[in-house]
């Protein structure tokens, strides 16, 4: 309107050839010529196609398929999109095991390193090979796997704080003061807290050392799943579906043929295994003590927070001085483990090492020796009765000192070789003496280092 040439006799015609350019533009402009087999031409034709018919082509793509290929299309997509899916939920499970691999390191309360091993493991165990198995996007397992997914989340975030929160603890002036009215204290339990370090060593060297090693392993194509490091026994077979339940029926047999493969060391093997009996009952009993030497504590430690006590007692007590014996030692244990090719199906049952069972696989390991070497190895175990038999035959006194449960309650008493066993020495009651704990460690005869 107000255009001067709209009263120009051509206007109209310039003014819709202008329109078919502009509308030319907003799109493309295709030549079709159609040839027959023969080569003969039969016409051409230019189609202008929009932009907005593109989109709607690129919308609907169905408009230029065939119904099976449109179908075929479908699935493809949906698969794209379920995959996409587990990998969003794999990605959740990644971060959280990377940042409990990462939080673990710098933990203060060390125990609570186990309980971030098994809030991962579970977390792994019950989203992963489930997310797997999942068939469409739309599935109810979706919600289940996000409400349980965050819930480990929270609870791996409260340890980390939690653990913060200790750390600052240890750092206050406050601790300081309790740890400096403690002084005096610890200086009296000193050499006696070496000795159960010491014990406790002697343990690791007996029956090796927990490992760190990926445990959370997963076998999915596209490999979302990145691995978590655990701390693990050092005594892990992994093992066929076959062999896992034969092992379940026969676990002493089985940890003989998987742990004690070499017949020639079966002697050394054996003598370890008998004082691994002797470390563990020691180490039981000790204890014991400990506890009792924490009550001599609780004068001095009215104030603290009962999160300190709650989240990490052990290492409290530990950094005041007293010896700790983490659980993990005393817990020696053999496992068997088994994993489907998919990583479909996970199995796996320990067999830990308490007296009764440490005796029954030196009883099938010495049944395997030749007959010589038999009557040399045949001898009795130092089992708890016979302990407690020879405690009360010397009347719970230290046969070297004179020294007794009687003038002091809290007195670790063990029972010593007179010939140590390194030395030909048998374990029967003409060569068992009950020694306090200072009288035996003087002694230095008893050397596991030497087998």
């Amino acid at each position: 309107m107000g255009n001067d040439c709209e009263t120009k006799p051509q206007y109209d015609y310039v003014k819709n050839q202008l329109i078919d350019y502009m509308n030319m533009s907003d799109g493309y402009s295709v030549k079709v010529v159609y040839i027959t087999s023969a080569g003969n031409n039969r016409g051409e034709r230019i189609v202008h196609i929009t932009s907005s018919r593109i989109d709607t082509i690129v919308a609907h793509p169905e408009i230029l398929m065939t119904k099976g290929a449109y179908n075929k299309l479908l699935k493809q997509q949906a698969k794209e999109e379920l995959d996409a899916t587990k990998h969003l939920y794999y990605e959740r499970v990644n971060e959280i095991m990377d940042f409990a691999n990462k939080s673990k390191e710098s933990l203060v309360a060390k125990s609570k390193a186990r309980d971030l091993d098994d809030l991962v493991q579970k977390l792994f165990d019950r989203t992963v090979n489930s997310i797997q198995k999942v068939k469409t996007t739309d599935s109810d397992e979706w919600l289940m796997f996000e409400n349980f997914i965050n819930s480990v989340s929270e609870e791996i975030q409260q340890i980390v704080q939690d653990d913060k929160r200790i750390s600052e603890y240890y750092d206050s002036e406050e601790f300081a003061k309790i740890k400096e009215t403690c002084k005096l204290l610890m200086q009296s339990q000193k050499e006696f807290n070496e000795y159960i370090n010491e014990k406790t060593q002697s343990i690791t060297k007996l029956f090796g050392t927990r490992v760190v090693r990926n445990e959370t392993q997963n076998g999915d194509v596209y490999n979302y799943v990145r691995t978590y490091k655990k701390s693990i026994t050092p005594f892990t077979a992994e093992v066929s579906s076959t062999v896992f339940g034969s092992a379940e029926n026969n676990p002493i047999g089985y940890i003989v043929k998987y742990f004690y493969p070499n017949k020639r060391q079966y002697k050394v093997q054996i003598e370890k295994l008998r004082i691994l009996i002797e470390e563990l009952e020691t180490l039981n009993e000790a204890k014991v003590i400990i506890n009792n030497y924490k009550k001599d504590y609780e004068q001095y430690i009215q104030n603290v927070p009962s999160y300190i006590l709650d989240n990490d007692e052990d290492g409290f007590y530990f950094r005041l001085g007293l010896a700790i014996i983490d659980e993990a030692v005393l817990n020696v244990e053999y496992k068997f483990t088994y994993t489907s090719d998919g990583g479909m199906a996970q199995r796996s049952f320990t067999i830990p090492m308490n007296e009764e069972n440490i005796t029954e696989l030196i009883n099938q390991l010495e049944s395997k020796l030749s007959l010589d070497a038999l009557a040399k190895e045949q001898r009795a175990l130092m089992t708890t009765k016979l302990r407690t038999h020879i405690k009360e035959r010397d009347n719970y006194t230290c046969c070297q000192c004179g020294n007794s449960v009687y003038i002091e309650p809290n007195l670790l008493l063990e029972i010593d070789h007179i010939i140590p066993i390194s030395k030909g020495g048998l374990t029967q009651e003409d060569n068992l003496q009950t020694l306090c704990w200072k009288c035996n460690r003087s002694k230095g005869a008893k050397n596991i280092f030497d087998l």
